[in-house]
């Protein structure tokens, strides 16, 4: 039987994979989270990266890799493991080979909603930011059921950004399906960005929730559907 690897975002925990875990659990699939310290200074992709393959390593038979958000600059890379079958990228950014997320940013800004762009986030003077919790709810959870976005926002955490000026580590994508999954609620990132990644991208498909940026918590089950079907592809070898 296939697994999951669930790789979070910014601001964010292995927390937020809970509701997903439990409609793959129920569907006969196990689901392993890491925890990357982003609210520690000074780390790089290849301090996350090491983290993933140390999970890969006590993970039996093949894997699927999920990045969401920023993962979506990590998760190629640790699809590169012998055991992943298959990479899913969720609301994600797409890295250009040897480019940072910052110059993408700054070569594209539409990758990032205007909206998020006027966002009034807390940035600290040692580069890192914060999110509050009204603005949080705003752009990453506006479709959850109210509980659930007061709580997601309250789990938010201070995020370091070194991996977001680090030149990307991915060369090449994967010779394997990928999956890219658009949130036409994303109130952070917009699709179009992702649709024309997906177009220079052998092998990959694109598809869309009607969900805001983190489905995960609020269309859990529509989401875990999209990767089982996926994770029951023939070609996933």
């Amino acid at each position: 039987m296939r697994s999951f690897l669930l790789i979070h975002g910014a601001w964010h925990g292995a927390w937020c994979w809970a509701p997903l875990r439990e409609h793959l659990h129920a569907a006969g699939f196990a689901a392993h989270v890491i925890e990357l310290p982003g609210d520690i200074q000074g780390r790089s992709l290849g301090d996350d990266a090491a983290l993933a393959f140390g999970e890969l390593a006590q993970i039996d038979g093949d894997v699927i890799v999920v990045g969401h958000s920023l993962a979506g600059l990590l998760a190629p890379f640790v699809a590169s493991h012998p055991k992943v079958c298959g990479l899913v990228m969720v609301a994600a950014l797409f890295p250009e080979f040897d480019v940072s997320a910052a110059q993408q940013r700054e070569r594209n800004p539409q990758i990032y909603t205007e909206r998020y762009r006027q966002a009034e986030v807390i940035r600290h003077d040692d580069g890192s930011t914060e999110v509050p919790s009204e603005q949080a709810v705003e752009l990453m959870f506006n479709t959850c059921t109210p509980e659930v976005a007061t709580w997601a926002a309250a789990q938010l955490r201070r995020q370091y950004w070194e991996s977001f000026v680090e030149p990307s580590p991915v060369w090449a994508w994967p010779d394997m399906p990928i999956l890219a999954i658009g949130c036409t609620q994303d109130q952070l990132t917009n699709t179009e960005p992702m649709i024309d990644a997906v177009a220079q991208i052998s092998g990959a498909t694109y598809v869309e929730l009607d969900s805001d940026h983190s489905p995960m918590l609020s269309a859990p089950k529509l989401l875990a559907k999209l990767l089982v079907d996926f994770a029951d592809r023939a070609d996933l070898l």
